[in-house]
């Protein structure tokens, strides 16, 4: 059997792991170019925008207010604030963060950087005029273009990192697929094969190629040379079965002129008047021998003429 151009079950693997990696990459960089288009489209911003807007604020606007004259609406809306009268004061004068947030940058104030569910929250401190502290916070992430948007759709970053799962599931399903059903057909073929010579077929009409991977390809050369030696074992019976059915439809023909000679003897015995009663009945008994022997002939003779159970190999 040919054997060139044939893949190792090992090398199966190895192609289905490579595909796998190229397919997970593909993904990767189609999730990559999902952000690039919401970001460039202007339906998002980018990761660090949030905190320019935060530096912005720092150094150039509100070193210039008081607490009487800060104005957020002066402030970009990806900052959040809190308003201290004091740099050590815990008194918050203004904020627009909400009570989680407040709280983050309350344990920032106080040196507690404990570990919270989502985003890390980074910090600026600036001083106004006064010297009223302005604590701004601000996240890595990306959000919606529009303020309106944040706070009433799903985050971005979430999205596009459930978006990301997604791409990688179906790209390690698709690459599965594709492999199980290259499995699949080779073991379709194997089993065919199998079935094919368990139903005694002749190897001549039997297709033992078309695998593509070694180890299928080693099975099927197996199963050609069971095949083979079934295919001779039952020549080997069908023709010892043939030499038995003619060694007896000759006996039978062998015994057909004895047997009539015994019953022809027995029949001029028989039409003898001078016969004793003991000896009518053994000729009697010899007649009744033939006939059974012939009905038991005639009875051979037509099981042996009966056909085969199974054709010739």
């Amino acid at each position: 059997m040919e054997k060139r151009g044939l893949i190792s079950l090992r090398g199966v693997l190895l192609r289905y792991l490579v595909q796998t990696v190229f397919c997970c990459v593909l993904a990767l960089l189609l999730w990559f170019a999902a952000l690039m288009c919401v970001i460039n489209s202007g339906l998002a911003l980018p990761a660090n925008q949030a905190a320019q807007a935060c530096q912005k604020a720092a150094q150039d606007v509100l070193p210039g207010m008081t607490a009487a004259t800060f104005d957020e609406t002066q402030l970009d809306s990806l900052c959040r604030y809190a308003l201290f009268a004091a740099p050590d004061s815990s008194e918050v004068l203004a904020t627009n963060m909400d009570a989680g947030h407040l709280q983050r940058a309350m344990e920032n104030r106080q040196g507690k950087n404990r570990w919270h569910f989502g985003y890390t929250q980074y910090y600026m401190t600036s001083k106004l005029q006064d010297g009223t502290v302005c604590l701004l916070q601000f996240d890595y992430a990306v959000p919606y273009a529009a303020p309106a948007l944040r706070g009433k759709l799903p985050d971005v970053q979430t999205v596009h990192c459930i978006l990301g799962i997604l791409l990688l599931v179906g790209a390690v399903v698709w690459s599965t697929h594709r492999s199980r059903k290259f499995l699949a057909r080779e073991t379709a073929r194997l089993t065919e094969v199998s079935r094919q010579v368990a139903e005694k077929k002749g190897v001549e009409e039997i297709d033992f190629s078309g695998a593509q991977v070694r180890e299928y390809a080693e099975t099927l050369a197996a199963l050609q040379t069971m095949g083979q030696e079934l295919t001779a074992s039952l020549q080997a019976q069908w023709k010892m079965e043939q030499q038995q059915r003619e060694q007896i439809i000759q006996l039978s023909h062998e015994l057909k002129t004895p047997l009539a000679v015994i019953e022809g003897n027995a029949d001029l015995l028989a039409e003898d008047e001078a016969l004793t009663p003991e000896q009518r009945e053994q000729v009697e008994a010899i007649l009744r021998g033939t006939e059974q022997t012939r009905t038991y002939l005639l009875k051979i003779r037509a099981q042996v003429q009966t056909p085969l159970k199974y054709k010739r190999p």
